[in-house]
């Protein structure tokens, strides 16, 4: 019996083992892909990533933050998860466009990442839950094949993924009812009125509960 249990006590050991290895593999792999693809500053380096890399539709870059990454975008939800921008399976998977969006051009467009526990992808968004974090980090850049858009974030709340979803255009007065609810769930003290022109959402993973997301609403300035 002993031994049984010492042979059980092994397997898990080394299977243990083995998914910390596969976790630091993954994590090289993507933190040196993700490197790779910093912007360099030139005007043509969303040309180059868009040549290497054919589901590319943008950049995102949050000053003061590690949020520096490429956008992508699958015919699914799903496939960027696990996803480098280069195909490659890995467990940071990437920075996406929901498949629904038509680029940056629909009323409201998502852009969702990981919330990763070794501070990479979305993880810093969690920061935006403190008004002093927020106050220093109100505005982030995207660039596009066609411009730079700045964008102002103006409210944040938790959501719940298993009961909610999120939209991205609107019919009648959906978007004045959807924009009134932001405005009673925003858990910042944000002096910047949401109007009812387009917006940006970010989301992850929230650390409230399994299912929590944390939307971040901001608009293009």
């Amino acid at each position: 019996m002993r031994k049984i249990l010492m042979l059980i006590c092994i397997i898990i050991g080394v299977f243990c083992l083995s998914q910390i290895i596969i976790s630091l593999f993954d994590k090289h792999e993507g933190t040196s892909f993700y490197n790779s693809t910093l912007p360099s500053h030139n005007e043509d380096f969303l040309k180059d990533l868009k040549r290497d890399y054919k589901d590319v539709k943008g950049y995102i870059e949050i000053k003061g933050t590690n949020i520096n990454y490429p956008i992508v975008q699958s015919t699914d939800n799903d496939y960027y998860l696990n996803h480098l921008p280069n195909g490659e399976k890995n467990k940071m998977g990437s920075i996406y466009l929901d498949y629904r969006n038509n680029d940056f051009e629909d009323e409201n467009t998502i852009i969702y990442g990981h919330n990763m526990n070794d501070g990479t992808m979305f993880s810093e968004l969690e920061n935006y839950k403190k008004q002093d974090y927020y106050e220093k980090h109100q505005e982030y850049l995207i660039y596009t094949a066609k411009e730079k858009i700045k964008v102002k974030i103006v409210a944040a709340y938790i959501a719940d993924a298993a009961k909610e979803s999120l939209p991205i255009n609107f019919q009648n007065k959906e978007k004045e009812k959807y924009i009134n609810d932001i405005k009673k769930r925003n858990i910042l003290n944000s002096q910047i009125e949401i109007t009812d022109e387009k917006i940006i959402t970010l989301c992850t993973c929230a650390d409230t509960y399994d299912t929590s997301r944390l939307i971040l609403i901001g608009i293009p300035t």
